[in-house]
């Protein structure tokens, strides 16, 4: 079956050119391009000029020109946006009763798109803090109850939502010969991610304690976090995810975190890290950091977050949006998300 996936991608910064590869939509925006590839599904990424797929035989990108100004909600770039986004969808949609999804990855900034109503839309990924189409893909059970309790209209179609985890590339973050005996904190310098928690806790170790906020990618990134005694993750508010924890575990290091928001669903307790509430729990976590089995984190972090694992999910999960969106939503037959091939996708 011919099936087509429409991407609605950043509007601010092109996909696959250096020099952004710390803005996490974006990276999002690249991840999913790989789950299209990985299943084998034709895509259209509308991006700005200049974007580029990944490597694979499945994708082309509608170019919507250069962004004028950094997007914000209801700005001139905003309504300008959206126009050229509806003009492309025009053009491209087919709205043939054939298989077909719109994959809304910026969230409000695509909430006026215009879609024939056969079409499902939907959000993948979605690890922000609003959400605007009727069926939502979340990064973690976590940040599912954030929207849930943050947006109450969810409630007529939660039916239709499902969790699937981020993911990485393996190759990209291999393990250390030979780890280090220092600490890492890698994000922003914020209160809310735990900065002073992370530097309280690497001053108690007595350790030394690297500090990086911004400018730290591939190779240079994977040795950082591949060479460290432990990655220290204090976050203070509700993370919906946390890719820097599983980029640290498929390097095979223990990660360091609080026990709320996505952690207790990523660091399984004494075995990719510890989840800590008190100051004497940070110091313990560190003190036993060595003793964890640093292959075994990494088989877990393969187990669970590559492209090979997540893409499957996604597999079922666009049949079952298609099925309930086309046939009876709720009530519709062939509504499953569990034990399904997409064979059509393959």
């Amino acid at each position: 079956m011919n099936c087509k996936l429409h991407i609605l991608g950043h509007p601010d910064f092109p996909l696959g050119v250096p020099g952004h590869s710390e803005d996490s939509q974006l990276f999002n925006c690249w991840n999913f391009c790989q789950v299209a590839e990985a299943l084998g599904i034709p895509y259209l990424y509308y991006g700005v000029d200049g974007s580029k797929c990944p490597p694979g035989n499945c994708g082309s990108v509608v170019e919507l020109g250069l962004s004028p100004e950094r997007w914000a909600f209801r700005s001139a770039w905003h309504f300008d946006y959206t126009k050229r986004l509806n003009d492309a969808l025009r053009a491209h949609l087919r709205d043939n009763g054939e298989p077909e999804w719109v994959a809304s990855i910026y969230g409000v900034a695509q909430c006026d798109v215009e879609v024939p109503k056969g079409i499902p839309v939907f959000e993948p990924m979605l690890g922000y803090g609003t959400c605007w189409t009727h069926y939502r893909v979340f990064p973690s059970y976590a940040q599912q109850q954030v929207i849930y309790t943050r947006q109450a209209e969810t409630r007529k179609d939660r039916y239709f939502d499902t969790v699937i985890p981020h993911f990485i590339n393996p190759a990209d973050y291999p393990m250390a010969e030979k780890p280090g005996d220092y600490l890492v904190y890698l994000g922003r310098a914020a209160e809310d991610k735990g900065i002073t928690l992370a530097r309280e806790t690497a001053a108690t170790a007595g350790l030394e304690f690297r500090e990086v906020h911004r400018g730290c990618a591939g190779e240079e990134k994977a040795k950082l976090l591949g060479e460290a005694r432990a990655v220290l993750m204090p976050t203070l508010y509700l993370e919906p995810f946390g890719y820097v924890a599983i980029e640290a575990m498929m390097c095979g290091t223990p990660v360091i975190t609080t026990d709320w928001g996505a952690f207790p669903e990523i660091i399984r307790e004494g075995v990719d890290g510890f989840r800590c509430r008190t100051a004497a729990e940070f110091a313990d976590a560190v003190k036993l950091a060595p003793s964890l089995d640093r292959q075994r984190i990494r088989a877990g972090a393969l187990e669970r977050y590559t492209v090979q694992v997540v893409a499957p999910a996604y597999g079922r999960y666009f049949d079952f949006i298609w099925n309930a969106h086309r046939y009876g939503g709720y009530y519709a037959p062939d509504t499953s998300r569990k034990h399904k091939n997409a064979e059509h996708h393959s």
